[in-house]
């Protein structure tokens, strides 16, 4: 009886632990800050397009805008793709056409390492699903 007393002790204790389990932490996805956001943005812009110091300033008041219209957009498809389009309206305006012509490679560099990724995704989940036997 003892152990079981303890036993429901140590599992009331833990329920109470306002640190969650590891499993419980893992799960859990960390949403970067709006700042770390923008930050990562115009540094991302800086390196793909290869900004001056000048470029660099007219870009951060555009990607702060962006960022924080879309925190606002909550979520609104239409209003995404609407400041995505004015987003890259108001870059493209500040770059030369070298840099554009750079920052686009990089785009489509990166959608087609997307495409390969998901590729490989649903290929390696297909493998993993056994189709099932036929039976005669």
């Amino acid at each position: 009886m003892l152990f079981f007393g303890t036993l429901s002790t140590a599992l009331l204790a833990n329920a109470a632990s306002p640190d969650p389990s590891p499993a419980a932490r893992a799960t859990t996805k960390h949403k970067p800050s709006p700042d770390a956001i923008k930050a990562a943005r115009l540094t991302r812009l800086k390196n793909q397009a290869g900004l001056t110091a000048d470029q660099e300033a007219k870009a951060k008041p555009i990607i702060d805008k962006y960022v924080d219209d879309r925190q606002a957009a909550n979520g609104n498809r239409a209003k995404l793709i609407s400041l995505k389009t004015q987003f890259d309206t108001d870059i493209d305006a500040i770059l030369t056409p070298d840099q554009r012509t750079k920052l686009a490679a990089e785009k489509s560099a990166s959608v087609e390492k997307m495409k390969a990724a998901r590729a490989k995704k649903a290929a390696a989940g297909a493998t993993a699903s056994p189709s099932p036997a036929k039976t005669n």
